[in-house]
């Protein structure tokens, strides 16, 4: 049986409600030639029709607090570890992040997520950050999500009170990839913080990056390690390597490559939102329709942590190009 034969063979399962293997997800990924991949696309893009509706999420972040960690990420240019000459600052005020999502509110977004450097806020952070939470809530019509870090349940069930809808906590990659990019702590102490925010009653934002030098096994692992936690929503990354960082010198993930990745997650995880997040314009490039049009049914827009991004009127003119509604 041909490899179009099997997308569709797979598709319908998942579309009645079945779920792929990893088996079967090492078949999807093994669509090589570009025809192959544009119909693995296309079965893609059914799916996400079939589960979602055709508005986009549109999330904005914030850089809300960004110093030394004491982490050692390969990917991060806010790691104490390395020497990448970015603007180091502490937590913000209520002020100016209100003020952001503001702004990022006006521009389309419908999720605004607040994010802060380190293993995990302090106590001091952790109650200001409650703080903004609360005000978020009562100054913004968005959604309220955030990124901060390993989290008890408790910490969870604080954040939610506060307003907070969801948060992000990635599993990065692989189990078996993840001591080749961070050895400060291990791959359990990120799965804990995710089993603490579903029992603290927080959705799950949690994905992964690729091109930091993982096969596409792990690739695949990644995926079937999040389903034990059926996030609301996965955020894929692709490496923009930073000057400093281990990574530094690591090629970008070929575009077509990144758009197998992307549909054969939509098989695996066909009621998340799958968004396209950090390093798509590098990486993908044009290819990043196609990505829109083969699984990813969000955005990360207005820029990144310290990187810019494409401008936002560019993202909802692609978004409506592929055939998504947006409120511009």
């Amino acid at each position: 049986m041909n490899i179009k034969n099997r997308i569709d063979l797979l598709k319908e399962k998942v579309l009645q409600g079945g779920e792929v293997t990893l088996d079967e997800a090492r078949e999807l990924i093994g669509a090589e030639d570009e025809a192959a991949v544009r119909y693995l696309a296309a079965a893609a893009h059914e799916i996400t029709l079939f589960f979602h509706s055709n508005k986009p999420l549109l999330c904005s972040l914030i850089n809300a607090k960004s110093y030394l960690c004491g982490e050692d990420c390969a990917f991060c240019s806010q790691s104490v570890h390395f020497n990448t000459g970015i603007e180091r600052f502490g937590l913000l005020d209520a002020d100016s992040v209100v003020v952001a999502a503001k702004a990022a509110e006006e521009k389309g977004a419908n999720s605004f997520c607040v994010v802060t450097s380190g293993l995990g806020p302090s106590e001091e952070d952790f109650e200001k950050l409650i703080g903004i939470f609360e005000r978020l809530n009562r100054e913004t019509r968005l959604r309220i999500d955030c990124s901060v870090g390993v989290l008890t349940r408790e910490q969870a069930v604080r954040m939610r009170e506060a307003g907070v809808r969801q948060v992000n906590h990635n599993l990065q990659t692989s189990r078996e990839f993840y001591s080749r990019i961070v050895t400060t702590h291990d791959y359990e102490t990120r799965r804990r913080t995710l089993r603490a925010l579903r029992e603290g009653g927080l959705e799950i934002c949690s994905g992964g990056i690729f091109g930091m030098g993982e096969s596409r096994e792990d690739r695949l692992k990644l995926a079937f390690e999040l389903k034990e936690f059926c996030p609301e929503c996965v955020p894929l990354n692709f490496l923009n390597a930073r000057p400093g960082t281990p990574l530094e010198g690591a090629a970008p993930v070929d575009p077509l490559e990144a758009v197998r990745t992307v549909s054969v997650f939509r098989f695996v995880h066909p009621r998340a939102n799958i968004k396209l997040a950090g390093g798509r314009e590098g990486n993908l490039g044009q290819y990043q329709e196609l990505a829109l049009r083969g699984g990813a049914n969000g955005l990360v827009i207005g820029g990144y942590l310290t990187t810019q991004g494409n401008a936002v009127r560019a993202d909802f003119e692609m978004l409506t190009r592929t055939g998504y509604c947006v409120d511009q």
